[in-house]
């Protein structure tokens, strides 16, 4: 008898230009910057123009579960089937409806993201008034954030609530309601031509086409949980790729400043990541110390005068441009270079001779 197999439902795919979904993810990426090499440059000038209290608070709501996408991740998680079509007001609005005790919910949550096994979120709530406890949990999920600060950010939902949607109005108004308009054209152009071309049934394949880039482990793992996939074009996520998964709805954020992967020659915005990639003293020593072999992380490290985390930034920025690949053995990663982006990107630049 022949073996039966339950095969995966095909995925259904859109794209869209989403302000709510674009409003949470560009205030992350910019508490990002500091640490990912490569990420828009318009973040850090955003992060200049804000009063200090404001970016302070932002970044504190954005990271303190421990990850840049965990707080903004549960609240896409809540927004309507239609949140893609919603105007600022309309999400605003929305947000204020949802009461206090929903925002502690979507915190407590957020905290629990990362952790295996999810600790159910009262469970974690009760771990507020024992303090050794919830400092261990806090470590656990690397949050950089002293416990008695995250301690009073989610005890009081109101509160939350209060400072969540202010920072958000914050940002809003403050920066990114004009850059995103300023920035409308390019996405729309970006949306135009990936909706153009032949569907691609293979998700893989389709991933490297919009955006340049083999897809991660993480994406991968939660592919047979997905049923739908929406790809929303960011002006700042730079040789990266942003998610956020919900249900069984993934979000994909991919750089719409570069053209797509394909045969064609590429034109002057697909050269970007691994030029900007190359354009630092430090990468460029990287290179030459990995020129003809393969090294482990710590071996790279050894052979420059600086941090061992700003040695990471600088190899995964690399890796996220193409310029290195990396592979894994045991707990080891051992890096070395692609000579076939290499050769890539000599070859365009050849073409504006």
């Amino acid at each position: 008898m022949p073996d039966i197999l339950e095969g995966l439902s095909p995925l259904q795919v859109n794209y869209a230009i989403s302000l709510p979904h674009s409003l949470l993810a560009t205030m992350s990426l910019m508490c990002a910057a500091p640490k990912f090499e490569g990420l828009g440059d318009w973040l850090h000038e955003a992060r200049t123009w804000l009063p200090s209290e404001l970016l302070a608070d932002i970044c504190l709501l954005v990271t303190f579960p421990g990850g840049y996408q965990r707080l903004t991740g549960e609240l896409v998680a809540t927004l309507p089937d239609d949140a893609i079509a919603l105007n600022y007001p309309q999400l605003m609005a929305h947000l204020e409806t949802m009461p206090g005790k929903q925002y502690q919910q979507i915190a407590l949550r957020a905290l629990t993201r990362g952790t295996t096994p999810h600790p159910e979120p009262e469970a974690l709530a009760a771990l507020l008034d024992l303090p050794a406890e919830w400092s261990t949990f806090l470590a656990n999920v690397k949050s950089e954030w002293k416990p008695e600060a995250v301690a009073a950010l989610v005890r009081d939902g109101d509160e939350l609530k209060i400072r969540l949607l202010d920072a958000l109005r914050g940002f809003w108004q403050q920066v990114y309601s004009h850059e995103f308009e300023a920035t409308r054209p390019l996405m729309e152009r970006s949306l135009a031509f990936h909706q153009a071309q032949p569907p691609n049934p293979v998700f893989r394949d389709l991933f490297v086409t919009v955006t340049g880039r083999l897809i991660p482990e993480q994406v991968a793992e939660l592919l047979p949980l997905v049923r739908r996939v929406t790809f929303v074009p960011s002006c700042y996520v730079g040789p990266y790729v942003a998610y956020t998964h919900y249900d069984e709805h993934l979000i994909l954020y991919y750089n719409c400043r570069s053209a797509p992967a394909g045969p064609t020659v590429a034109d002057g915005g697909s050269l970007y990541p691994p030029i900007k990639a190359l354009a630092d003293e430090t990468r460029l020593q990287i290179l030459d110390i990995l020129r003809g072999r393969e090294l482990y992380a710590q071996e790279v490290v050894e052979q420059l005068d600086i941090s061992q985390p700003a040695v990471s930034r600088h190899l995964n920025l690399m890796i996220a441009a193409g310029v290195l690949q990396m592979r894994r053995e045991g707990n080891a990663k051992y890096y070395s270079i692609n000579g076939k982006t290499l050769a890539q990107l000599a070859d365009a630049l050849r073409t504006f001779v």
